[in-house]
């Protein structure tokens, strides 16, 4: 369960996953499932929606989300193709131009694990 902050409700472009990382899409208040380092990150759903419909975002603050790779604890996540997160390496993205940095995460997991992260997205640019 995300610790209250700043949660806003958005129009889903398609599906989105439970637990995902979310992308700002074209139009307002639009969002739908983020698909890699270069997807405008946005936060985390809980819920996710098959509906099309709406979803809300967890923007700040604490949420949980789908690992896709294997967390220590502690490390800087990014979005994969699925719209969990995996660790970010800098050796491992060293061809991506823009970066999305969804936050922090802060437990420990393997893939497929929900754990939390400290949602605080920023970009990297190169």
């Amino acid at each position: 369960m995300a610790i209250p902050g700043l949660i806003r409700n958005f129009a889903a472009t398609g599906e989105i996953k439970p637990n995902r990382v979310v992308a700002v899409d074209v139009g307002d208040f639009m969002a739908s499932q983020a698909t890699g380092v270069a997807s405008n990150a946005l936060g985390v759903t809980e819920q996710g929606t098959d509906n099309h419909l709406r979803v809300d975002v967890v923007m700040d603050q604490i949420a949980p989300v789908e690992f896709g790779g294997d967390f220590v604890g502690g490390e800087w996540a990014v979005p994969d193709s699925e719209g969990c997160v995996v660790p970010f390496d800098a050796a491992t993205f060293a061809e991506d131009e823009v970066i999305n940095v969804v936050g922090k995460v802060l437990e420990a997991g393997d893939a497929g694990t929900i754990g939390d992260i400290h949602v605080t997205p920023f970009l990297i640019v190169k």
